[in-house]
């Protein structure tokens, strides 16, 4: 007999997790949801604000009767492991129906986004937020462990150095998926029902699950390169004032910048760049020179963050 796992999103572990106890509920389409990973602080208000903006920006994205129609094949494996097959025809047909009106809709879509899950991940040492030095000197140790070949040890150490948003989009295949859901119900009627949920796993593994990952380090030094942009035409404050408030501004900036180099986000050679765009900006503050040097700083980061969020296969 063959086994199937269906893959780990949000929504799939739901039929694994409803299979496995004695009364078994039916998984209802719910919004988009936000989860959170071991070292996220549940009550820090940054990882909550950072969640809602990166959730309410894909949110948009997500169709909401490809949510459902999920959902519903999830309650048909449901069902069909009860042995209730008709229950499972009746969840299969609103399922296709529901497929017929995001084709109709998205014709020539290959993947069409069905939910959105994000997880936050800031690095911490003994409750605080860690800083280069501490990162430092844990792969210093890392470095150490490894010499020793104590590599389960390190992998210890490494699996901390994380801080991260992480966001998962659930998608369905539309050139395979509806025809999938029409081969079942087939299936169904010619009482073929260990073929048919061997099937209704098979199909729900072609679930497309894409990650982006955004280094939280980068997200803070782009939101103080935003506000040291800003200064210099801010009326209520002295030249001298707004001069120093960028200074500090971008120097925090740049060590956000060394901590998310130190822990492996993007080469090195992409920060030089940006850090001497970054250093550019103190010769040219409150001069016709400012503009240019602030694009120059707007570009170069964002072709930083393009290629640490998308980086090259």
């Amino acid at each position: 007999m063959k086994s199937y796992q269906l893959k780990k999103s949000g929504l799939a572990i739901a039929i694994v997790l409803a299979a496995s106890v004695g009364t078994m509920q039916s998984i209802s389409a719910a919004p988009p949801t936000a989860t959170v990973g071991p070292s996220a602080k549940l009550g820090d208000k940054e990882s909550q604000s950072l969640k809602q903006k990166f959730l309410g920006e894909r949110q948009v994205q997500v169709e909401h009767e490809a949510l459902e129609a999920i959902a519903g094949t999830q309650n048909a494996l449901i069902a069909l492991q009860k042995q209730d097959s008709k229950k499972t025809k009746a969840l299969l047909q609103e399922v296709s129906g529901k497929l017929d009106i995001v084709l109709a809709k998205y014709p020539d879509l290959e993947l069409i986004p069905a939910n959105v899950e994000a997880d936050v991940n800031d690095f911490e040492l003994n409750g605080k937020s860690a800083d280069v030095k501490d990162v430092q000197t844990l792969l210093n140790q890392t470095d150490t462990l490894l010499a020793k070949h104590k590599v389960q040890d390190a992998r210890k150490i490494l699996d901390q150095l994380v801080s991260e948003v992480r966001i998962t989009t659930t998608s369905i295949p539309l050139g395979t998926f509806p025809a999938a859901i029409k081969d079942i119900i087939a299936l169904i009627d010619k009482g073929k029902m260990d073929e048919a949920k061997t099937a209704l796993y098979e199909t729900l593994n072609t679930l497309v699950d894409i990650t982006e990952m955004i280094p939280l380090p980068l997200l803070r030094a782009e939101s103080m390169l935003t506000e040291a942009s800003e200064l210099e035409h801010k009326e209520d404050l002295s030249q001298q004032a707004s001069r120093e408030a960028i200074q500090k501004l971008t120097n925090d900036a740049k060590s956000q910048l060394l901590l998310a180099e130190t822990l492996g986000y993007g080469e090195k050679e992409d920060y030089k760049l940006l850090y001497t765009a970054i250093d550019d900006i103190k010769d040219v503050i409150h001069s016709k020179k400012s503009a240019a040097a602030w694009d120059k700083v707007k570009s170069t980061f964002l072709n930083l963050k393009n290629k640490v969020i998308h980086p090259e296969k």
